[in-house]
């Protein structure tokens, strides 16, 4: 057995909450009310709160299948790249790039022709690059923001959104791009937090409400 994320949890009364990484959840709800659980789009029965001899640790079990990664067709086992793994990638390949500093001098462990430690001769003649440092920056700008929006990608799925907020069709491809969420609150919400954001977003969108668009 083993623990459930992302197990969407709601009373009758309109409470809904969803488990952490670890299968854990918390909610306030009433004696009289009634709760159940979601995932993947199927549901439990409803449990009488007054019901539960142990409110503070109420688990159920569910039965789920665990999709593998590994995928075979006719004898070709097809690895899916998690985002990880391709950010490693990118990162190997436009090492110079990433590794770019913007401007200043650096200092060589030992001098250009073998003696003692003094400026580094390349550091300084490409200080003075001026072209091409500028063309680094913004290539080095641009993989960055490329690399937070497959980062971002990576966390905000259909089938996420389609579990917390039950859009589907076209509903679902406009709340997506009209709610799509900043790199810096997927990055570094807590999980709870961040879901909390898919659902009162799609409560906004449900009722006709678009965000503004960004000042530039």
């Amino acid at each position: 057995m083993v623990s459930v994320p992302s197990v969407k949890v709601s009373t009758k009364k309109g409470e809904v909450t969803y488990t952490d990484s670890i299968g854990r959840y918390g909610m306030n709800v009433d004696k009289n009310d009634s709760i159940a659980f979601t995932f993947r789009g199927k549901s439990t029965i409803y449990f009488p709160v007054k019901e539960i001899n142990y409110p503070a640790g109420f688990d159920i079990a569910l039965q789920v299948t665990v999709q593998d990664k590994y995928k075979t067709l006719k004898e070709i086992v097809v690895i899916k790249k998690t985002y990880k793994e391709d950010s490693i990638a990118n990162r190997e390949q436009y090492r110079k790039v990433f590794e770019f500093e913007r401007g200043g001098l650096q200092l060589s462990e030992t001098g250009t022709l073998g003696g003692t430690p003094g400026l580094d001769l390349t550091s300084l003649i490409n200080s003075f690059r001026f072209k091409r440092n500028k063309s680094l920056r913004s290539l080095q700008n641009r993989l960055i923001e490329e690399e937070q929006q497959k980062f971002v990608d990576s966390r905000f799925t259909k089938q996420l959104v389609r579990q917390i907020t039950g859009l589907a069709g076209a509903n679902l491809e406009k709340f997506m791009i009209a709610y799509r969420p900043s790199y810096e609150l997927v990055a570094y919400s807590e999980q709870y937090m961040y879901y909390q954001y898919i659902l009162d977003a799609s409560k906004y969108f449900k009722s006709g409400i678009l965000p503004k668009p960004l000042l530039k």
